[in-house]
């Protein structure tokens, strides 16, 4: 069913489940005064240090800094979307998950989108089945009939109307919108897939969002056809063979990522079913997110040859900014004119798995691939090693593993590589320099607003409305302000729970976890002069906003002359931009 559901349902279903038969049937807890303890699921220890406290509905890990509701603790655990755990939890509860109508791009999706896809897909299963040659050539490709059902591969006729006929029921602009037909500029409508393989592509709920197709025929157009951009489905962010992987195997150690349908299939074939491949795409950091949710290991199997290298430097340079001491990529490269799957064939799942093996470090490669030329016993070239390695840690998040790189590349050289500087050149606005300087700003603002939702309201109106204004400039910051400033009773979960099936939610979690020694007054006072200052660097950095943007934001001389007064300090100016070594979180 569409919809976003109800933050009044998810509220009531945190406050009637008990957090401690959520997690003890998952992590044996011994009570330890009025709360639990027992060792935690999320890292290795041996003294437990994991706690689930029943008065407060919430559990906290002190070693690994972990912490959340009933639903974070199964979007973790269970490795679950966030409409998943929502529905998990609600199944445990006896109830039924309601839907709203909202204005998110989810809840614009009308059910009958998935319908008709579902349909199309046993649409091309019933002539997979009728078709001779379709069928010798899954076999003549080794496939079983077995692994083809399990991953609902069909097969779209050489028809120009096929499926249209067949879904008779459903309109043209129905079936327009699903990717099913297309138009050519003449305004002709036919079957967007013909004479293929059919690989239907689902989401994490199993759903069929779109397809991909494979050419049987000498036919003009690609050997591949994957579905178009539509309500449902955007490949940029999408994996084929991950739903499957997952009900595949319950945990999910490591996942391989590959480059095409008939590798996925092939592989779960021989037994290796924790494969998954893009949709024609290169590796983003939107795909690097998923996998990572879902496993701590990532295997990316390329090509050996310069294409293949260089589609691996750039999916390594995606997925740096998900990275941390938990999390590793790695890489392994085929043999010349090998796929995975004619090596499978070949080797066996032993031989494969061993081939996996000799995958190499992610980070190694990184310092490996610089370092590349480069003489390191020449202070020259040690002091260019640096600078080059410097802007790849800066897209690690700060953490245990960028240190641990800063510290690799200090023992490599001899010299520490320290945050890439933004050099302002002659004549040129210091837009690198504005841009990390404000994200710093936002950081520690959205900090201060995770750990304390109230502060929102220490703010002054003409403040408020100032930042309201510029909403979608502040990002995250901005969304979540907006949403505090409509519901003002709203708390640190249900902030988390909210934005928990978004993009970011790690790095929202991050800041959630992130000890602060400020009590309530000082971190009032340091996030409302961290707004003005926020707004002041808006207003300086004209070409991020359009004019209009800021036309009727509050002068800021006046909003810094306002906050003085209110607090009783008007011969005394908001202080300057402090660095992050400078504050106390």
């Amino acid at each position: 069913m569409a919809g976003r559901i109800p933050q009044s349902f998810i509220n009531d279903l945190l406050d009637r489940v008990d957090i401690v038969d959520v997690i003890d049937g998952r992590v044996q807890l011994k009570k330890a005064g009025k709360n639990y303890s027992g060792l935690c699921p999320f890292h290795d220890e041996k003294t437990p240090s994991f706690t689930v406290a029943p008065d407060k509905q919430f559990y906290h890990c002190f070693g690994c800094q972990e912490s959340g509701t009933a639903l974070t603790f199964l979007m973790k655990f269970e490795r679950l979307e966030f409409v998943e755990a929502v529905e998990a939890l609600a199944q445990q509860m006896g109830v039924e998950v309601p839907r709203e109508r909202g204005h998110s791009r989810a809840d614009k999706v009308d059910s009958s989108t998935y319908d008709v896809l579902g349909r199309a897909e046993k649409y091309f299963r019933k002539e997979l089945k009728d078709s001779a040659v379709a069928i010798e050539y899954l076999k003549g490709r080794g496939l079983t009939g077995e692994v083809a059902r399990d991953f609902g591969v069909g097969y779209a006729p050489d028809a120009w109307h096929g499926l249209g006929e067949a879904l008779q029921d459903a309109t043209e602009a129905k079936l327009l919108e699903a990717g099913l037909l297309t138009k050519n500029e003449k305004g002709n409508v036919y079957d967007r897939f013909r004479d293929r393989i059919v690989f239907p592509i689902r989401d994490t709920r199993g759903r069929t969002i779109g397809f991909g197709g494979r050419t049987l025929s000498a036919q003009d157009g690609p050997k591949y056809l994957n579905s178009p951009e539509t309500p449902v489905f955007h490949k940029s962010q999408e994996l084929y063979g991950l739903y499957e992987a997952r009900r595949a195997l319950r945990n999910l150690d490591s996942l391989i990522l590959v480059e095409g349908y008939m590798d996925v299939v092939a592989l779960a074939q021989f037994g290796v079913a924790n494969s998954v491949a893009t949709l024609g795409t290169a590796s983003g950091q939107p795909h690097f997110e998923k996998l990572f949710r879902y496993a701590d290991e990532v295997i990316c199997c390329f090509d050996g040859d310069q294409a293949g290298r260089q589609a691996a430097w750039k999916a390594l340079d995606n997925a740096l900014g998900v990275l941390n001491e938990h999390r590793q990529i790695k890489f392994v490269f085929l043999p010349d004119g090998e796929d995975p799957d004619s090596l499978i064939r070949e080797r066996g799942k032993a031989g494969f798995e061993g081939f996996l093996l000799n995958a190499t470090s992610g980070l190694e490669f990184l310092l490996a691939k610089l370092a590349h030329g480069l003489d390191l016993k020449s202070v020259d070239d040690r002091a260019k090693f640096v600078g080059l390695t410097s802007p790849y840690i800066d897209k690690v998040p700060p953490g245990i593993l960028q240190t641990v790189l800063r510290d690799r590349v200090k023992d490599m050289t001899g010299f520490s590589a320290g945050p890439a500087q933004h050099v302002r050149r002659r004549g040129t606005l210091p837009s690198n320099g504005s841009k990390k300087k404000t994200s710093t700003l936002s950081e520690r603002l959205l900090t201060y607003v995770l750990k304390h939702p109230p502060v929102w309201t220490f703010v002054p109106a003409e403040v408020r409305l100032a930042v309201l204004d510029v909403v979608p400039q502040l990002d995250l910051l901005g969304e979540i302000v907006a949403y505090i400033d409509e519901f003002p009773e709203a708390d640190t979960n249900e902030l988390l729970v909210r934005w928990a099936d978004e993009t970011g939610y790690d790095d929202l979690l991050r800041l959630a976890q992130r000890p602060l020694e400020l009590d309530v007054d000082a971190l009032a006072q340091e996030f409302v002069e961290g707004v003005i200052r926020l707004l002041d660097h808006l207003r300086t950095e004209r070409r991020k906003l359009t004019v209009e943007d800021l036309k009727e934001a509050p002068n800021i001389d006046e909003l810094r002359k306002y906050w003085r007064e209110r607090q009783g300090s008007a011969d005394e100016s908001i202080p300057e931009e402090r660095t992050s070594d400078e504050k106390h979180s």
